[in-house]
């Protein structure tokens, strides 16, 4: 028996066991989830990139590396865990690698039942006497589609290029291990700047709105600072073995921060000179006026500012809030190199905040974004269907018009183009005695290139489909469930044609030469719960 579908995902065999490796989903921005196997290192989730193949690593930020870049471990951000890469194996992405191989599975099985009957058939016709005919029912099973999000806090590692994102804050480069405190805060430098930046350029008569932006802003710097003194304390707690007290507000005064830290025997602000502590002091006390009493100035507060008047606002410059952000960068400096369990000469001192960075060049092309082993050629033959095949279902691409739009390629290599995109279930051929095949688009390139063909998502679309499907009793009709999208015809049918997926063959009608996949089909309790199944997938 052949398994070309499996095959596919075959990397060798051990004795007659076929071993199989699933490509990870991956995030618009080509991410891969992680999860962290530490149970208490919560959110425990995030997602690994891409690196800079032509980065070298400095001695300096080698000495805070917990491994060697590109390792088969993984480090925990949130908690400093190693342990092997498929530990960190994501169990949204498992339940997909499952579904994957299942549908390549049954796939082979339902080609070599086919197989075997068109055997059976061929056999039967050279019998005179008795004519038996065979045939297997095709239905059409979209390939298992899972979708992927990338996290909002996305970073670079400015030790060994790693691109990474997490959920608000963590410690540590998920790749080498190094502690990333700083590039956390210097992220948030970034959008207190920005904040800033728009607040002094707004005109004189928008004093107040440019007052709300800086006291926003300086608000941000003291929740980073406070989320960032929090995180490390009871990082250092874990790795002491102690159980820390409930937290508390204790990171919003500097002398509860100090006692919290002196049970793992740190002082975050010894760095700090006698200026900057009290600058520190001050901005800590403005943010609880600006957060609880909307800017005035009362009497707890007159006694830390000598220039501060009860009953007045407080008073707010942007270059106030960049030296109070700078203060509270140096404190984070300290921290993380406490996290490195060394003092890094040279790795901080004297040098600005990193700009954002990319990993590696941008692709120009959209065709080289796709998340797909096609070739350069198969992808423009795909991609030219998607954008010319007619709203009628099922229909023919014009052989002709497609053989002169490819004309400066290789006929064999048109030809090959076509067999790729006929393996991965993208097309039908139908071989004649042209030098081209008849081609019938199928759902799958719908759902590969419409969204560079047409801007819209066939599964996307299909999920919205499922979503009124389910709302209806029991009968759908496909011609008032189109009319009620408001949708063309071509952006329509890919969509309705993937829901029907779902739905057990003998509860679909089968019309031929019709505008649609199917006009009607019904649904019982099984079909509800496997488009149930669809929509969850899709928001994972």
């Amino acid at each position: 028996m052949k398994f070309r579908n499996l095959e596919q995902l075959s990397t060798g065999k051990s004795g007659n066991t076929m071993n199989l490796a699933v490509p990870l989903p991956r995030t618009p921005d080509g991410r891969v989830y992680r999860y962290s196997p530490n149970e208490q290192a919560h959110p425990r989730h995030f997602v690994l990139g891409d690196y800079n193949a032509d980065h070298v690593a400095s001695e300096e930020s080698r000495k805070r590396m917990k491994l060697s870049p590109r390792s088969k471990q993984t480090v925990c951000p949130y908690s400093g865990v190693v342990g092997d890469d498929r530990e960190f194996l994501h169990p949204d992405d498992a339940k997909a690698a499952l579904a994957t191989v299942k549908h390549a599975a049954f796939s082979d099985v339902e080609a070599e039942f086919s197989r075997i009957i068109e055997g059976f058939n061929r056999k039967m016709g050279s019998n005179s006497f008795l004519k038996i005919t065979a045939k297997v029912e095709k239905k059409y099973r979209p390939k298992p589609r899972f979708s992927r999000r990338d996290l909002m806090r996305e970073l670079v590692c400015e030790h060994c290029s790693r691109d990474y994102g997490v959920y608000a804050i963590a410690l540590f480069c998920p790749d080498c291990g190094a502690p990333n405190l700083r590039l956390h805060f210097a992220r948030e430098g970034v959008l207190v700047g920005s904040q800033v930046d728009l607040a002094d350029s707004l005109a004189a008569e928008q004093e107040e709105l440019a007052y709300r932006l800086l006291g926003n802003a300086h608000e941000d710097v003291l929740t980073a600072f406070e989320a960032t003194l929090k995180a490390v304390y009871l990082h250092g707690m874990t790795q002491s073995g102690q159980t820390p007290k409930p937290v508390k507000n204790d990171f919003q005064n500097m002398e509860y921060a100090q006692r919290r830290f002196q049970e793992i025997q740190l002082d975050p602000f010894a760095d700090l000179s006698d200026a900057e502590l009290e600058a520190l002091r001050l901005n800590i006390q403005k943010r609880h006026i600006i957060g609880h009493n909307l800017g005035v100035v009362d009497d707890k507060f007159a006694v830390h500012a000598q220039d501060a008047q009860v009953g007045q606002t407080v008073h707010l410059v942007g270059a106030d809030i960049r030296e109070f952000a700078a203060i509270c960068r140096k404190v984070i400096d300290r921290l993380d190199d406490w996290l490195a369990g060394q003092a890094s000469q040279g790795v901080h001192q004297g040098r600005a905040l990193p700009p954002p960075q990319k990993t590696q060049s941008e692709p120009t092309d959209p065709l080289d974004k796709l998340d797909t082993s096609l070739s350069k050629l198969a992808r423009r033959a795909g991609l030219w269907m998607a954008q010319n095949c007619g709203d009628e279902w099922d229909s023919f691409i014009d052989s002709e018009v497609f053989a002169q739009a490819f004309s400066e390629s290789q006929l064999r290599d048109i030809q090959d183009a076509l067999a790729e995109l006929e393996a991965e279930g993208m097309i039908a051929c139908s071989h004649t005695l042209s030098d081209l095949p008849r081609v019938r688009p199928q759902v799958e390139l719908f759902a590969m290139f419409d969204p560079l063909a047409h801007g819209h998502d066939p599964v996307a679309d299909a999920a919205e489909l499922a979503h009124k499907a389910l709302e209806e009793n029991e009968a759908v009709d496909v011609g008032e469930l189109h009319a009620a999208t408001g949708w063309p015809l071509r952006r329509f049918n890919p969509a309705i044609a993937i829901v029907i997926s779902h739905v057990g063959e003998g509860r679909v009608s089968g019309e031929t030469y019709s505008e649609y996949p199917s006009r009607h089909f019904h649904l019982i309790a099984q079909d509800r719960v496997a488009l149930k199944q669809f929509i969850a997938r899709l928001k994972q």
